[in-house]
């Protein structure tokens, strides 16, 4: 189900890109696209911590030592 969310955040972004290439100046596009995509990321993680209340905590396995010869 992850896979799909960030397959839909990154398709959202490149759509938007494309929709906005005429009206932003070539110079800021770069920039654009970064914040889009941290948005988008944003909006993504707030909606899987909608879904998961617990947040990462309860998905963490222990810590486990590796021993060292």
């Amino acid at each position: 189900m992850e896979r799909e969310d960030a397959a839909r955040v990154a398709e959202a972004a490149v759509r938007a890109a494309r929709d906005l290439e005429d009206l932003v100046p070539k110079e800021s596009r770069a920039h654009l696209l970064k914040a889009q995509r941290e948005l988008f990321l944003a909006a993504n993680a707030a909606i899987q911590h909608r879904r998961n209340p617990q947040g990462a905590k309860a998905q963490r396995r222990q810590a486990r030592k590796i021993p060292l010869d």
